[in-house]
C-alpha cells in the first residue's frame, strides 16, 4: 500500500532536479493534476481494502459454496419421551366417581372420597398388572397393553399436566415405582395447599422434608415432572424445582389408600380433575453416571 501511494505521488509531482521556483509554484494545470492525484489515491485505497480484511473479520462468503459448516462434535443423544395416553383402567377404591378417558385426557369425577386409574402396561421384571384376574374385560385390556413398551422401575422421568375442575383437595396423586417400592406425589392435598411425597420414613407428604405449600387454582393446568435417579428424587411444578430428597438413608412407601394405583396410577380426592400429556422416559447413560457419582458423594 505504501509503495503504491508513493508511486502515484511521484507520477504527479515535479522532478526532484526541477528549478526551485517550479517546485514551489504550481503550474497552470495544477487543479487538474491535484484532482487526478486525489482520484488515483482513492482508487488505490479501495483496491487495497478489497484485497485484505481487518484483524478478527471474516472473509466474505464464497457464493459458489452454499454448504454450511459441520458441527465439530455430535450432539448428545437423549432418550425419547414415551406417551402414556392409552391403557389406563379405573381403580376400585369403593365410592369411586366416574372416569372418562378421551383423546389422551383422563377425567376423574368426584369420589367418596377417591377416584383413580392405573396403567395396565408392565415394568421390567414384573408381570402385567391384574394378570391374575378372572375379569374377561380386564384380561382383554391387559392383552392390549402388552403392545406398550416395558418401563424401568428406576432411573427415569415422568411428566404430566393436571387441572382441578372443581372441589378443594388434591387434584392429582401420581403413584410411581422407586426400585422395588413406590411413592406418590400429592399435589394440593390436606385441604388444597400441600404438595409433597408420601411416604418417606413412614411420614406423609404433609409431615416430611418435602412438605411444600402451593395453591392450585381451579380451572388452571399445572405441569409436573418427577425424576427418580440413583441419588435422589426431584420434583418440578411448572418447571420450577419444588424440592429434592436423597434416597440414601430413607425408606419409601405409599399410603394404603393408594395401593390400587400401583405400580403406576393417578388419583384425586373429593374433587373433579383432569390429567393429560402423560409421558415417561428412561434416563440416558450420561445421566445415570452423573447420578451415581452424586450418590457416592453423599
Amino acid at each position: 500500500m505504501h509503495r503504491l501511494l508513493c508511486s502515484i505521488y511521484d507520477t504527479f509531482s515535479p522532478p526532484a532536479d526541477a528549478a526551485p521556483g517550479l517546485r514551489t509554484r504550481l503550474p497552470a494545470t495544477a487543479g487538474k493534476q491535484h484532482a487526478l492525484l486525489v482520484a488515483a489515491i482513492s482508487i488505490a485505497m479501495t483496491l487495497c481494502s478489497a484485497g485484505s480484511h481487518p484483524a478478527g473479520a471474516q472473509a466474505p462468503a464464497d457464493p459458489g459454496n452454499n454448504s454450511q459448516a459441520k458441527p465439530t462434535s455430535k450432539p448428545v443423544a437423549k432418550q425419547q419421551w414415551i406417551a402414556l395416553k392409552d391403557h389406563w383402567k379405573q381403580c376400585e377404591f369403593g365410592g369411586d366417581g366416574e372416569v372418562k378417558i378421551k383423546d389422551g385426557v383422563v377425567k376423574l369425577d368426584f369420589g367418596q372420597p377417591i377416584t383413580g386409574v392405573r396403567w395396565l402396561g408392565s415394568f421390567e421384571g414384573d408381570k402385567a398388572v391384574g394378570s391374575d384376574s378372572n375379569d374377561p374385560k380386564l384380561l382383554d385390556a391387559i392383552k392390549a397393553a402388552k403392545k406398550a413398551p416395558k418401563l424401568a422401575r428406576d432411573h427415569y422421568e415422568i411428566r404430566w399436566e393436571c387441572r382441578r375442575n372443581g372441589g378443594d383437595d388434591f387434584l392429582c396423586a401420581m403413584t410411581m415405582p422407586i426400585g422395588k417400592n413406590y411413592i406418590s406425589l400429592v399435589m394440593g392435598g390436606w385441604g388444597g395447599g400441600i404438595t409433597g411425597i408420601s411416604s418417606i420414613d413412614g411420614y406423609d407428604a404433609s409431615d416430611n422434608e418435602t412438605t411444600t405449600y402451593k395453591a392450585y387454582d381451579n380451572g388452571t393446568w399445572y405441569k409436573a415432572r418427577v425424576r427418580v435417579d440413583a441419588a435422589k428424587i426431584t420434583v418440578w411444578i411448572d418447571e420450577i424445582e419444588m424440592f429434592d430428597v436423597p434416597r440414601e438413608g430413607h425408606t419409601f412407601d405409599i399410603r394404603f389408600e393408594m395401593e390400587p394405583c400401583a405400580p403406576l396410577g393417578i388419583a384425586n380426592f373429593e374433587c373433579d380433575s383432569s390429567i393429560r400429556n402423560i409421558h415417561w422416559r428412561a434416563l440416558t447413560q450420561a445421566e445415570k453416571r452423573a447420578a451415581a457419582r452424586q450418590k457416592s458423594e453423599q
